[in-house]
């Protein structure tokens, strides 16, 4: 979409050329483009924008990579973010019960229904709790962008009749996710979504809300063009170099 001349590359006029058409077809460009304040800190933002993509001079091409390797750094900027929100202690831990706050973030859960959960997790994890790291967090948050292919392989388990228990979990998340949950961050999961405490998990409920968690509540775009637009850019970024997208 950027790349107009079909080279493989953006430079810097692609990117401006595609940007301004971005900013007058959708509500947030508007704005901009209307308020002036707004529009001198969105120009400041997309200056250090193309700075960054393209060199002081703006002389350089933005590649794929480029472009991967900075989704990449944004997220684990927003999930360190949304990890020191919750105050981790001085070996940088937050609680179980901080932990599951987060996952339900965005799980559209009664508030009723939510504490039910959040007071299952206190209650188990009161008086022998270890704490969720940081590492762990960006690790569930990795696991997450997979949601997708853990879905359908935790379907395949559920038509063969087999257990969703936490060891099944795990593997899955090794297999589709290539990424090693640690038991505890898994034994939380487990008493989040466990309702019954048998040691099984509602697949269809958990995957659900895993989902709506990766989409932070964007499941309805509010800027719809926009929206649109990145979700395209990212699932092509994702299809063509996935491999980048390690955590």
């Amino acid at each position: 979409m950027f790349d107009l001349n079909g080279d493989g590359d953006v430079d810097c006029e692609e990117f401006e050329m595609v940007a301004t058409l971005i900013r007058q077809q959708t509500s947030i460009g508007s704005r901009h483009r209307d308020h002036a304040n707004t529009g001198n800190t969105f120009k400041g933002v997309n200056s250090a924008l193309t700075t960054y993509f393209f060199g002081k001079d703006l002389k350089n091409k933005l590649t794929i990579e480029k472009f991967l390797e900075f989704q990449h750094q944004l997220q684990r900027e927003i999930l360190s973010l949304e990890f020191k929100r919750k105050k981790p202690d001085e070996n940088g831990f937050i609680t179980e019960a901080d932990f599951a706050e987060l996952l339900l973030a965005y799980a559209g859960y009664t508030e009723k229904k939510k504490a039910k959960k959040l007071k299952r997790v206190k209650r188990k994890f009161r008086d022998h709790g270890t704490g969720i790291s940081r590492d762990d967090y960006l690790d569930f948050f990795h696991f997450l962008n997979n949601i997708n292919d853990v879905d359908t392989a935790l379907t395949f388990y559920h038509i063969a009749g087999a257990s969703i228990d936490q060891a099944t979990l795990k593997h899955v998340a090794k297999t589709v996710a290539h990424v090693n949950l640690s038991d505890h961050v898994i034994d939380v999961v487990f008493t989040i979504f466990d309702e019954n405490m048998d040691g099984q998990l509602s697949n269809r409920e958990f995957v659900a809300v895993m989902k709506n968690r990766l989409l932070r509540g964007l499941e309805k775009p509010k800027d719809t063009g926009f929206i649109k637009l990145i979700h395209s850019i990212l699932k092509c970024a994702k299809e063509t170099k996935p491999v980048l997208l390690d955590i």
